[in-house]
């Protein structure tokens, strides 16, 4: 008679692996536990989240399946992968080993075979169930379904009109969403900061003594940062603007005191993160025994009575001793914050380095997150709406979503990236369109296109809206024409007339003028004047893309307009 004796007990399995995130298609490191008899695999942030049992997330694990996964990437290829799918979503975790990744795999076998269907799960596949009943009767219903393709040039403020309509008619942003424009935000601050010193040290611009004692810790610090981001597979340019090259290296010809210079000599990063250990997260101060004082002695001090043997310690598996570059998980340190606090309130950063960064491609609403860096370097920061609508990160393709405006209609946004070499792709879009929504940044007058430093952003904006009136490549349908960035506009006509980007212009420098010359510009582009045709009439709207109220309503007579034009082609 054969005799199959009952397997040992399992013990937990813990250790630090990789996981691809869902909706930012990044690598993050988190703490994976898989206890015996459980139903799920956990992960968490750390150990601390771990002992307050405040999971991440949760892998099911009943009627699920684990394999081995390849994944291959130019930019960051990983070995070692292997796969958890369920029914409606799939995990990539990316292990340390072939033999880790083959006790994780075999760990999950065996919990999957003996993991029961809990009353969540129940609930959950109810809910899907639910879900789906709801969807397809609604199908049946068969509400109508506009399309609007949104057009314009990069940067002209299309992917910010999206998001706003998530606001008014998608119920906002979800958890996922609010922690990949949390992490988009402290890019586009950070790199905003480098930016600006980059500018000082480019342009020789004197600043204080404060504030150049925080530009050089600041550089020290985010050069070791942006290796690290770059090594976790964090997007790098998100503006689509290189990272300051002035800022990553150490050298410096500049004899001018006051200026941008580096104490580094020549340091690899390597060693500027050692240097950089004496900085804590709660922004004490603290030597590393691997730290030389200024006067070159070694200096140590004692450390807290840790346990040393602890293999599961977050900050030993990324090689660093503390998490200061971490800023994805934990936020910008109190001391950077500071630093940052330090530099932006010179007088001289605000004015003269942020004029001459327009040069730079700057990202518009850098201004706008240094003057809220005391709330954003909070370690609870969780963005509001505003902060959501002023993040910039390049469009990549095409990203369709779709809105059911007052459960009448279903407006379906089709938003184009506008960079010239993403054009080509616009055609492939064309079909079935109800209305073009040409989105144009008229603040742009006195600035060049990032694709060329040359080119005069506004003549491009005005050249591709002529040729989507007239190409016959183009649906022949309405065209919404969004004047954007109206906020923008009123504070730079004060300073720099139009006539930068119009010499022809004769008129003064107001607002009024200056806006409706810019308006006639773009209206006087359709053929046969000034869009009055039955099949292609050119509505035109004033907006701010990052105001809600405002938006709301210009929303509102776009609807009417295109419902009332859909109504008139079908009766």
């Amino acid at each position: 008679m054969d005799f199959n004796p009952t397997p040992p007990p399992r013990e937990t399995l813990r250790a630090y692996l990789s996981k691809k995130g869902h909706v930012v298609k990044n690598w993050k490191l988190r703490l994976f536990v898989l206890k015996p008899g459980s139903s799920y695999m956990e992960y968490f942030v750390d150990e601390t989240k771990e002992q307050q049992h405040l999971p991440q997330g949760r892998v099911p694990l009943y009627g699920t399946r684990v394999m081995e996964y390849v994944y291959s990437s130019n930019n960051n290829p990983r070995e070692f992968c292997l796969s958890v799918e369920t029914e409606h979503k799939n995990w990539i975790i990316s292990t340390g080993s072939k033999a880790q990744q083959m006790e994780w795999i075999e760990a999950i076998k065996h919990a999957i075979e003996t993991s029961v269907e809990t009353d969540e799960i129940k609930i959950q596949k109810h809910k899907s169930i639910e879900k789906q009943l709801h969807l397809d009767g609604k199908n049946k219903n068969k509400t109508p379904v506009l399309k609007l393709l949104l057009l314009g040039t990069g940067e002209s403020g299309k992917s910010t009109v999206v998001k706003q309509m998530k606001i008014l008619h998608h119920k906002g942003f979800s958890k996922e969403e609010e922690e990949f424009y949390r992490n988009l935000i402290y890019i586009n601050l950070l790199d905003g900061m480098a930016l600006l010193i980059h500018v000082i040290k480019e342009n020789n611009i004197e600043i204080p003594q404060e504030t150049l004692s925080a530009v050089k810790n600041y550089s020290s610090w985010y050069r070791v940062y942006i290796e690290k981001r770059n090594k976790n597979g964090i997007r790098n340019n998100p503006i689509g603007s290189m990272i300051p090259t002035s800022i990553l290296n150490n050298n410096n010809n500049n004899n001018n005191s006051n200026s941008l210079r580096n104490n580094g000599g020549g340091s690899s990063s390597s060693e500027l993160d050692k240097k950089m250990t004496h900085l804590s997260l709660d922004g004490s101060t603290c030597i590393n025994s691997n730290s030389a004082s200024s006067n070159g002695n070694t200096t140590t001090t004692t450390t807290s009575n840790s346990n040393s043997t602890n293999i599961h310690n977050r900050s030993n598996s990324d090689g660093s001793n503390n998490n200061i570059f971490n800023v994805q998980d934990f936020g910008i340190p109190p001391i950077i914050t500071n630093y940052i606090s330090t530099i932006w309130s010179d007088p001289v950063v605000q004015s003269e380095v942020m004029l001459q960064a327009q040069k730079y491609h700057i990202n518009e609403s850098t201004q706008y997150y240094l003057n809220e860096i005391k709330r954003i370097g909070k370690p609870t920061y969780q963005p509001v709406n505003l902060d959501i609508l002023k993040s910039r990160a390049t469009t990549n393709g095409v990203v369709e979503t779709d809105f059911n405006v007052n459960g009448d209609v279903i407006f379906r946004i089709v938003d184009v990236a506008g960079q010239r070499g993403e054009r080509k792709k616009w055609i492939n879009f064309f079909d079935d369109v109800t209305a073009i929504v040409f989105v144009a940044a008229i603040n742009e007058y006195d600035q060049k296109l990032v694709e060329d430093n040359c080119t005069n952003r506004l003549h491009e904006s005005l050249n591709l809206f002529d040729s989507i009136c007239n190409d016959s490549t183009f649906p022949k349908t309405s065209i919404i024409l969004f004047l954007n960035k109206i906020d923008l506009f009123r504070d730079k006509i004060k300073r720099t007339s139009i006539k930068i980007c119009f010499p022809d212009y004769a008129g003064d420098q107001s607002y009024e003028k200056s806006s409706n010359y810019i308006k006639n510009s773009f209206l006087s582009k359709k053929k046969g004047g000034n869009g009055v045709n039955s099949q292609n009439f050119i509505y035109f709207h004033f907006t701010c893309a990052t105001d809600t109220k405002s938006f709301e309503t210009v929303f509102n007579s776009v609807r009417d307009i295109i419902i009332s034009k859909t109504l008139e082609f079908y009766c």
